[in-house]
């Protein structure tokens, strides 16, 4: 009952694509957002691969230090990623839970102070410390003049399986990856900046893996300075790193942003 490790057959490999495993604190939204951007952009385009996220299953109320656990058993080598909110851990769990991702090499994707943040950054810019709470991030989503599909989003209604929900996401993923990014340029501590950030794949196994990192350096790839305290990244979200390493979205000044901007 202690393994959370499910019974379904490993995912087969997309050709010439990517099978990224991920395991969410989250039992819903944050797995049918991973279902989202599969069916979407897991065909891959001409200048992108083809991917699959497959979401690791997970019991309710895990710590994020046993999500990261959890990933690291199912994906064995294979590329993998957590995703976790603040929510009432403390800040002790956390960084737990980035020790053992940086000596996994398994990829965090932290929010702050929720996950709903990041589908809020899809519509709108957004600052100001929450301390904690998503009663405001949510208020926006709920009323913003951009869409009416979040109108009810609720805790008895987080579902992105709805296809007004799914359509008012996607397209909009470069002014989330974009408003996020923003976040990270305005963090109180002066040396984080979103062009420091990292998403290239990183070695799990071999004698690359095998070098110790500290788990600040392993924060850092998210663009936040190394001693910049994770409960200090407030707001902010990390999930805007897995859509520019999927090629979803770009980066200022990178060779497919360029393109993409005179197609487009």
């Amino acid at each position: 009952m202690d393994d959370s490790r499910g019974l379904e057959r490993r995912p087969g490999r997309p050709r010439g694509g990517r099978v990224i495993y991920v395991a969410c604190e989250g039992q819903k939204t944050e797995p049918e957002y991973l279902e989202y951007l599969t069916d979407t952009y897991g065909a891959g385009a001409a200048d992108r691969p083809e991917f699959i996220l497959h979401r690791v299953p997970t019991r309710r109320g895990l710590r994020p230090d046993q999500t990261v656990a959890a990933v690291e058993r199912e994906a064995a080598a294979d590329e993998a990623w957590v995703l976790f909110d603040r929510d009432q851990h403390r800040e002790s769990d956390i960084q737990q839970a980035l020790r053992d991702a940086a000596e996994a090499r398994v990829e965090v994707g932290f929010s702050h102070p929720s996950f709903e943040l990041w589908f809020l950054l899809h519509f709108q810019a957004f600052s100001g410390a929450q301390h904690g709470s998503s009663d405001t991030v949510v208020d926006k989503l709920r009323n913003s003049r951009v869409t009416d599909a979040f109108r009810d989003y609720a805790r008895h209604d987080k579902s992105v399986k709805s296809p007004a929900r799914r359509n008012a996401l996607r397209h909009r993923e470069q002014d989330a990856v974009d408003h996020a990014r923003a976040l990270v340029n305005r963090c109180e501590h002066a040396d984080c900046h979103a062009d420091n950030a990292q998403w290239d794949l990183v070695p799990r196994a071999g004698d690359q893996a095998r070098e110790r990192i500290s788990w600040q350096r392993w924060s850092a790839r998210s663009g936040h300075a190394e001693h910049c305290p994770v409960l200090g990244r407030d707001p902010s979200t990390d999930v805007w790193r897995l859509l520019v390493s999927l090629g979803i979205a770009t980066v200022p000044d990178s060779p497919q942003r360029t393109r993409r901007r005179s197609i487009g």
